[in-house]
Order: structure tokens, then C-alpha cells, then sequence
């Protein structure tokens, strides 16, 4: 199904759920996602920045050009998708204990990119990012609060004000000016160039 140009709103698709739904230039204005789940959905230059997150589930998703910015996913299950030129500025990327208001756990989003991703302010809290793409992402004034960054691909991010608090970093790449900036000390290692051989 193709949703185009649509304003969605109030409890409109409340618990429903969607299969292989494309979702172009449409807009969620304070739309309550309660039990709603989206599995191999397109959100293509849409605008979610207002929508109230409540047992929701993207599954193999896509949002590309889309705004996703000053949400908390605390309420949110995500499994393989990318937020690969997505707006996410001042996003709370933390995961509750089940009947919980306050006690967090690990968020899985190891199988999450985020190449190009506009994050910044964003805070990840207890997340297991191993092996993630962050290149040309933009990090700036990101935290990363007790997150796996092991092998995790920050090549030429802004990474101005990134904060990494009791992250673990191990071959974590950087480009160049990362490096300078971190260094090897806290278990970045610097990319390596591709060179192609001359004929």
C-alpha cells in the first residue's frame, strides 16, 4: 500500500499494522502509535517528529529525508533498519524494563545504519551499536552513555563535542581529524585509505 501526501493524526492508525507500506511525503501531526508496528516500511520524506511512541515496532524500515527529531524510543522496538539521511536532532535512544519508568536496559541497534544521519544532541543510553555505520553522520554534541561502539564505523562524522561516557571502544574507526581529536588511547584505530594500484 502507498500512502501519499496524507496527514495522519489523533489515534487515527492506532494498533494497526503495516506490511510493505510506503509512506511518501506524509505527515504523523501528534498521532498516537500505540501497538502499531511497521514491518518493511518506506517512510520517504515524512515528518514523525510529533508522534507519541507507545509498544511500537519498525522492523526492516527505511527513512530516507524523513524528520524523526526530539523523540524518546523508550516505547519503541527496532530491528533492521536504516536511518541512513534521516533527520534525528535531540533524540532519546534508550530502551525501559518492562513496567518501568525509569530503570533502563540494553537497546539493540547493532543491525540499525545511520550513514548521513543528521543526530545532533542526540543521546544513546545502554546501546549495543557493534559494528554500526555512522560514516558522514553528523554527531555533534551526540553522548554516548554506556554504549558498545566496538567496531563501530564513525569515518568522517562530526564528531565536535561527541561525548563517549563509560563506552567501550575497541577498533573503533575514525577518519583522520577523529583521530587527532580521540586518538588510539580510548580504542580508536584510524581508517585505513583505499589505495588502487597504478597500471
Amino acid at each position: 500500500m502507498v500512502y501519499k501526501n496524507k496527514i495522519f493524526s489523533d489515534d487515527e492508525i492506532k494498533g494497526q499494522e503495516f506490511i510493505d507500506s510506503q509512506f511518501v511525503n506524509c505527515k504523523f501531526v501528534n498521532t498516537g502509535l500505540r501497538f502499531t508496528s511497521f514491518n518493511k516500511c518506506e517512510f520517504n520524506t515524512c515528518d514523525l517528529s510529533s508522534v507519541h511512541f507507545d509498544l511500537t515496532s519498525f522492523k526492516k524500515c527505511n527513512f530516507p529525508e524523513s524528520k524523526l527529531s526530539n523523540l524518546d524510543f523508550s516505547e519503541v522496538n527496532v530491528k533492521d533498519c536504516s536511518f541512513s539521511k534521516t533527520v534525528m536532532r535531540n533524540c532519546v535512544l534508550q530502551q525501559l524494563k518492562a513496567g518501568s519508568n525509569n530503570e533502563k536496559k540494553k537497546f539493540n541497534l547493532s543491525s540499525s545504519i545511520f550513514t548521513q544521519t543528521e543526530l545532533a544532541g542526540t543521546i544513546f543510553f545502554l546501546c549495543e551499536l557493534k559494528g554500526v555505520n555512522f560514516q558522514k553522520a553528523n554527531l555533534e554534541n551526540v553522548v554516548f552513555d554506556r554504549c558498545n561502539l566496538k567496531e563501530a564505523n564513525l569515518t568522517n562524522a562530526n564528531i565536535r563535542g561527541t561525548n563517549f561516557t563509560d563506552s567501550r571502544m575497541e577498533n573503533t574507526i575514525l577518519d583522520i581529524e577523529g583521530f587527532i581529536i580521540f586518538g588510539n588511547s580510548k580504542g580508536f584505530i584510524l581508517e585505513q585509505q583505499n589505495v588502487e594500484k597504478q597500471k
